[in-house]
């Protein structure tokens, strides 16, 4: 133990002057007197910055005070010693191991900390004050001006310009769109097997005359697409057709929903023969495929809708026919 003492003692006093003699070196190649500018101001023990003086950089005291009457445009430190602010610091004070004393005149653009002492701030001293802002250039004699942003319904410029958000619009409409194709297909299946459910008998019957005569079916609803205009425009043209113009739409879509549930039950009975019903989910599963093709699709609805109002209107046509002519009144026995 009294060889280890020693030993412990002498290995500090080693570490303490190699300490000090960087910290001699750093004074050495940073300190300087405080007079004039200043980049750096380092020294060991008290470091003075009187009125009238700048330094363009921190200044360090190290084992000593620091008294700033002048100005430090950097930060100022002192360890283990106050630091004493009259004139003004750009940066931070700050003191470790001693206390900051800010007095009236003392303006600090920073923050101001003490560890392992105190921070004291008389009235008028300011804390936290930033450099005033640099004056901007003037402008060029020819200067084109630059045109602004076009502002938004809030203000700022329209963010929908931004490529961004222009690509997510167009994905969330084809979302939307995909969506809505989906949910209309669903709907035509629905109401297609909803169509033969309610009225068996008719899509039956639909179907049958679709299938005794194709040909004469879609003929027949050509010339209705083509006669249903001049109709409309000639009964629109008299005050008493105005009523029955607005009966052609509602005619048209029940003429289109009976004879598309008629083809498919149809398409339906070619695949699997069963119920009502089950044909008609089945063809309008198939006419839904059919659609969702491009370009073919378009193709399919139109073929589709004529054979459907081609079937009603025949089957009008021949129920008329098919009356039994009425008889004359018997002869009156006089």
């Amino acid at each position: 133990m009294s060889r280890q003492i020693p030993q412990n003692v002498g290995e500090r006093v080693r570490r303490i002057a190699c300490l000090a003699f960087l910290l001699t070196g750093v004074a050495w190649l940073y300190g300087a007197a405080p007079a004039g500018a200043e980049e750096v101001l380092v020294r060991v023990g008290g470091v003075d910055v009187p009125a009238g003086t700048s330094v363009h950089g921190d200044a360090v005291a190290i084992g000593g005070p620091l008294d700033i009457a002048g100005t430090v445009d950097g930060n100022a430190l002192a360890v283990g010693g106050d630091v004493t602010v009259t004139g003004r610091v750009g940066g931070s004070v700050r003191a470790v191991g001693g206390n900051v004393v800010l007095r009236s005149t003392a303006v600090v653009g920073g923050a101001a900390t003490a560890t392992g002492g105190q921070v004291t701030s008389e009235p008028g001293a300011t804390v936290g004050q930033a450099p005033p802002a640099p004056t901007p250039p003037p402008p060029p004699p020819f200067s084109v001006p630059v045109p602004l942003p076009v502002p938004g319904p809030f203000g700022g410029p329209h963010i929908w310009l931004w490529p961004p958000a222009i690509i997510g619009v167009i994905a969330a409409l084809k979302a939307f769109f995909l969506l809505f194709l989906l949910g209309a297909l669903l709907s035509f299946v629905g109401t297609t097997w909803l169509t033969a459910v309610l009225f068996p008998r008719v899509t039956i019957d639909l179907a049958g005359l679709l299938e005794r005569a194709p040909v004469a079916t879609f003929g027949v609803g050509l010339l209705t697409w083509a006669a249903i205009w001049p109709l409309a425009i000639g009964l629109a043209i008299s005050v008493v057709g105005l009523v029955l113009v607005a009966l052609i739409p509602l005619a048209v879509i029940a003429a289109l929903q009976l004879g598309v549930a008629a083809i498919a039950v149809l398409l339906g009975r070619r695949i699997r023969t069963s119920t009502v019903g089950l044909e008609a989910l089945v063809g309008a599963v198939v006419l839904v495929v059919a659609f969702a093709i491009p370009h073919l699709g378009a193709l399919v609805l139109f073929l589709s809708a004529t054979w459907a109002v081609g079937a009603i209107v025949l089957a009008i046509i021949e129920r008329g026919r098919a009356r039994p002519p009425v008889a004359p009144p018997p002869p009156v026995v006089s």
